[in-house]
């Protein structure tokens, strides 16, 4: 069992976290402006923060592998259950949330008409209909396949997990989406070794050291475009400092995180279309405008959120049986 305190932790991270995934969707660049056109003050800000909310997926990966690998599955009733109850928390949304995403495109004329009922299935589990949803459909292929590496975290051997990690790390590709994604299946297993060595989690930095590495990290998430190398390091970087930056948020705010943390898969699974449309809307009509590129940048996300949080507060309110039907049970 985790303490209430940590518990709480996770639940605001995951809430911040899905902010991030917002605002990366956010990003306008190619809706304001021509593909050879650059503006120098709306391109450094949306790529620096572009870079900075990259751990926001990594981070839900880390957290889903802490959690899943609590157990062990190799015993029958424990696989078909963790199956069943997966199927219910990921699978129902997975494929509800990819269908509700072909009406956006079905209005905008972007569905594309399929010669066989195959290639409709492959476009469904690409989750090409609602792109955040690759997550989802990682998480259950990692969760699917746990018998051929659980063994893994039985024999719990750190030099095991060290080689392993050297293997996934050398080969992670960031920011990437493919199935299985190398990003997914890093920090996936980071997850499950976090969870044998979860002491680690009431580690708190100290505030000076936090800040310099805070600094460190704002400078190479705004100089990165011209250090691919670091791309990698700015991430765990990155993850570090936002996981014990939490450590120092006011209990007010805390407060306030945790009234609408349970609302974050729901704002995560609906906000893309709404952003998007948005965005290229406002873009059709101050095309080129820097300062306007730049503020819808910063306020869409906010109402988008606003809405969302609205619309999932009052479908739980008057339809909680669906509501918790279609967010797996997330309440």
């Amino acid at each position: 069992m985790i303490s209430k305190q940590l518990s709480n932790k996770f639940k605001i991270a995951s809430f911040l976290c899905t902010v991030m995934v917002v605002y990366r969707h956010s990003l306008n660049l190619q809706a304001f402006y021509e593909e050879d056109e650059y503006k120098l003050i709306s391109t450094t800000i949306e790529t620096g923060i572009s870079k900075l909310t990259e751990i926001a997926v990594p981070f839900f990966f880390l957290l889903s592998g802490f959690f899943f690998f609590r157990n062990t599955y190799y015993k029958k009733s424990e696989y078909a259950q963790m199956i069943l109850k997966k199927s219910r928390t990921l699978l129902i949304p997975f494929l509800f949330w990819n269908l509700a995403g072909i009406i956006p495109l079905l209005i905008n004329h972007q569905f594309i008409i399929e010669n066989h009922i195959y290639q409709y299935i492959l476009t469904l589990l690409n989750s090409d209909w609602n792109g955040v949803l690759w997550y989802v459909r990682d998480l259950m292929t990692y969760m699917l396949f746990v018998p051929l590496y659980g063994w893994i975290f039985v024999l719990n051997k750190n030099w095991i997990y060290f080689i392993i990690i050297v293997l996934l790390f050398y080969h992670w590709i960031p920011v990437t989406t493919s199935w299985p994604s190398s990003e997914g299946l890093l920090f996936f297993f980071l997850g499950g070794i976090i969870q044998k060595c979860n002491t680690i989690l009431n580690y708190k930095c100290p505030l000076k050291i936090l800040s310099l590495l805070f600094i460190l990290w704002m400078i190479s998430c705004f100089i990165y475009p011209y250090l691919w190398a670091i791309h990698k390091y700015n991430t765990l970087l990155g993850l570090f400092i936002f996981w014990n930056s939490l450590d120092y948020l006011k209990e007010t705010w805390k407060k306030w995180l945790l009234k609408l943390a349970p609302y974050s898969f729901f704002i995560y699974v609906t906000h893309f279309y709404l952003i998007k449309g948005l965005k290229i809307s406002i873009a059709k009509y101050f095309h080129g405008n820097e300062a306007i590129a730049i503020t819808s940048y910063f306020i869409l996300p906010i109402i988008v959120i606003f809405i969302t949080i609205i619309l999932g507060k009052n479908w739980h309110k008057y339809a909680a049986k669906s509501y918790l039907f279609i967010t797996g049970g997330r309440s």
